[in-house]
């Protein structure tokens, strides 16, 4: 399911502070450490610890607090987050400012979405350094505006504990079983797992092959959960993905039905070709996703793909 942009952009200003915000946060009996990161926050009062992504939620607003690590220096990680950059994600870009947050650079930035016929106030706060990215998103529904200072002082609270030792898996509800293959866990990254052949995201091999596994954040609607499959795969960040109809197939893993997937995705300007496996399982409340990629030995990674997405199941 596509998430409808705003189209009047032209009605929006953008305000960029450049005053450097300095944000200097030491953990307190407060902190809740948020389960399989090293992100510890102070949830606003109402807010839980989170089921299905790695943060806190409030049921009876929809509002959520979600964390996200990722690999790759801040420089490059930020790139993107510019008012087109984001429009492109569906989200409106209102204000930038730029921060120091517990001595990293950072960036804070207030934005507006429309997602599955609701408005939504976001807030995005980012920081890292030339190693890793960090960041906190906050979004409730705009009518809901008493938690929007609620909401802002719990991401400031943000601690990041790098040394502190985890079980990046403990949060994830599923698994699927790569062992005896080339896979290896790499990363789990908001309520996804990664794999690639040696362990590292990005991958450092020159087989680029990966897998990805993950939970929907929102419900889905529509009933035609086919047409969602394949609006899905061609989604992906290809310049054109060709689908083998005669692989679009009805599969039940775990108990769950869903569709299985084969394309052909091509990027510019190189023209590089990827094989491109999907499988969507569709539950009453979301979905969940598995994506396989690679540029090599079609035959037999495929199969790989298929191999591992039947080893799939709920905790």
């Amino acid at each position: 399911m596509t998430r409808p942009l705003l189209t009047l952009i032209g009605l929006f200003t953008i305000s960029v502070t450049f005053g450097q915000k300095e944000i200097n946060n030491t953990r307190t009996d407060n902190h809740k450490q948020i389960t399989g990161t090293k992100f510890f926050l102070i949830p606003p009062p109402g807010f839980i610890s989170a089921t299905s992504f790695q943060g806190f939620q409030q049921i009876n607003s929809g509002a959520s607090l979600l964390v996200m690590e990722m690999p790759g220096p801040f420089s490059e990680s930020t790139k993107g987050f510019n008012e087109q950059g984001l429009k492109t994600q569906g989200v409106i870009l209102k204000k930038k400012e730029v921060i120091n947050i517990n001595g990293s650079q950072g960036l804070f930035l207030t934005a507006e979405q429309f997602a599955y016929g609701t408005n939504y106030s976001k807030y995005i706060l980012v920081f890292g350094d030339s190693k890793a990215t960090y960041m906190v998103n906050g979004i409730f529904p705009k009518e809901y505006t008493e938690l929007d200072k609620d909401i802002q002082e719990s991401m400031f609270s943000v601690v990041y504990e790098s040394k502190l030792s985890v079980d990046p898996l403990s949060a994830i509800s599923f698994t699927v079983d790569t062992e005896n293959t080339k896979l290896k866990f790499g990363k789990s990254v908001t309520g996804m797992i990664l794999y690639t052949v040696d362990g590292k995201v990005p991958t450092e091999s020159n087989d680029k092959t990966n897998f990805i596994v993950g939970l929907s954040l929102v419900n889905v609607q529509s009933i035609d959960k086919k047409l969602i499959a394949i609006n899905r795969i061609k989604r992906m960040p290809y310049t054109h993905i060709k689908l083998d109809e005669n692989k679009i197939s009805e599969i039940k893993i775990d108990g769950i039905s869903g569709y299985e997937l084969v394309g052909e995705g091509v990027s510019k300007p190189d023209g590089t070709k990827e094989l491109v496996y999907e499988v969507m399982l569709f539950t009453d409340n979301g979905y969940y996703i598995m994506v396989g990629t690679t540029m090599d030995d079609y035959e037999a990674n495929l199969n790989l793909f298929k191999k591992v997405a039947k080893t799939f199941k709920r905790k």
